[in-house]
């Protein structure tokens, strides 16, 4: 049996995260979007997620591992990987446990915190943050003598200009 429920409301943290912890898909089919927290917080939780290939989505989204990225108004795709994740267990354990293993740490609540504290410290001690073009997430833990390991999960960094971010 197959129970889909659709909510438009304004959704708090502990609502959201009920609803996630108890889906077993997630959609995000905005015509654009940024980075979108409910995305990390659905793989997160091992939830493979269909959403479109658009705006800060694909950053999130590893197509055909952790969930699927179709084209905008596409329905028949997003039909069609429903199906296939719903029917096919072998693909669903495959997703979910890719999912559970994509999210890095620097989009966490715990890593955006560790990254506002940092930012903070080095502020109240009267330090300028010069940060050539590299992520704080990457800096703060290069200080801190923990860089990331070419195993562990982030962002994509090649292609994205923060050049005057």
């Amino acid at each position: 049996m197959i129970n889909v429920c659709h909510l438009r409301m304004s959704l708090t943290s502990l609502v959201l995260n009920a609803i996630i912890s108890n889906a077993k898909i997630a959609l995000q089919l905005s015509l654009r979007e940024g980075f979108e927290i409910k995305v990390s917080e659905a793989l997160h939780k091992g939830i493979p997620v269909v959403a479109c290939n658009a705006g800060g989505i694909p950053l999130q989204i590893r197509h055909g591992q952790s969930g699927f990225l179709v084209d905008v108004g596409d329905t028949d795709a997003v039909a069609k990987h429903i199906v296939d994740l719903w029917t096919d267990k072998a693909l669903y354990k495959r997703m979910s446990d890719n999912a559970k293993a994509s999210v890095t740490d620097e989009v966490s609540t715990v890593g955006s915190a560790a990254s506002w504290m940092w930012m903070a410290s080095k502020l109240a001690a009267g330090e300028k943050l010069l940060m050539h073009a590299q992520w704080v997430n990457d800096v703060m833990r290069n200080e801190a003598g923990e860089p990331y390991t070419d195993d562990e999960p982030r962002l994509p960094r090649k292609g994205i200009n923060l050049q005057g971010a």
